[in-house]
């Protein structure tokens, strides 16, 4: 899969709307061999504040010496600044990679 053709896959599932409920999410997540029961999150949620708060919480666990990862929602500039590891965002090589597998995981 090329960057465009990631980039077309994602803009595709946009027409597809959002389903209620976490059946298909937990059913991507088993399709992928449940890669989340293996990593260590810290969820952060609300009205406001939350950039912020992502802000200092991963800037305190990379000077802590954890890997951290982040996705950021909505889009600024382009689409892989959304997800970022240890601030640099996702290479077009493993955002191509990931959506190939969740494409594959999809059908």
């Amino acid at each position: 899969m090329t960057y465009r053709e990631a980039m077309e896959y994602i803009e595709s599932l946009q027409s597809c709307g959002i389903v209620p409920g976490l059946d298909s999410i937990r059913e991507l997540c088993r399709r992928l061999g449940n890669p989340q029961d293996t990593l260590k999150f810290v969820h952060i949620a609300g009205t406001n504040g939350k950039g912020s708060v992502l802000a200092y919480i991963s800037t305190v666990l990379k000077v802590a010496g954890y890997r951290v990862g982040r996705y950021i929602s909505p889009t600024i500039f382009e689409y892989r600044e959304r997800i970022q590891v240890n601030e640099r965002k996702i290479s077009q090589k493993d955002l191509c990679t990931g959506m190939e597998l969740v494409r594959q995981a999809c059908l």
